[in-house]
């Protein structure tokens, strides 16, 4: 959404610029290439400034009013360990699908391990509309 916003404000701002670029070619081909290419100079710009600064804004206030929240420990039940490239392990959290990146020495470990044998316990502080800041989790053994 940030990154529409940026496009519309960027566009009516440079109106009469792309207007008049637009206005300078007379072949159909060049005024859709022209169409085309002030587009996605404007997707790429709106979204390295608007979509940036929103992500930084949302993060920053999602983590003030978790801080206000008690500290929460949950424990998962974990779906799956995905051991090939970007390894992770993906569990149910508030029964929805959450995936974990890990590293490569976890990643050797999961090798052959079942996920019926292992529970997440994620140390979590509820922010803003249900977004959780995730403080600390560990992978324990059910046995």
């Amino acid at each position: 959404m940030p990154t529409i916003i940026g496009i519309l404000f960027f566009g009516i701002y440079r109106r009469k610029f792309l207007i008049r670029k637009y206005q300078s070619f007379k072949e159909v081909y060049l005024k859709i290439y022209v169409i085309g290419f002030y587009l996605l100079q404007g997707i790429l710009v709106s979204y390295l400034s608007f979509g940036q600064i929103a992500g930084i804004v949302w993060n920053y206030i999602n983590k003030k009013e978790a801080e206000k929240n008690p500290t929460e420990i949950v424990i998962c039940n974990v779906k799956g360990f995905y051991t090939k490239k970007n390894p992770d392990i993906s569990f149910t959290f508030k029964d929805k699908i959450e995936v974990f990146s890990i590293t490569s020495e976890m990643n050797r470990e999961n090798y052959n391990r079942n996920p019926k044998d292992f529970a997440l316990e994620v140390i979590v502080q509820e922010g803003i509309w249900n977004y959780y800041i995730v403080k600390h989790w560990s992978l324990k053994r059910i046995n």
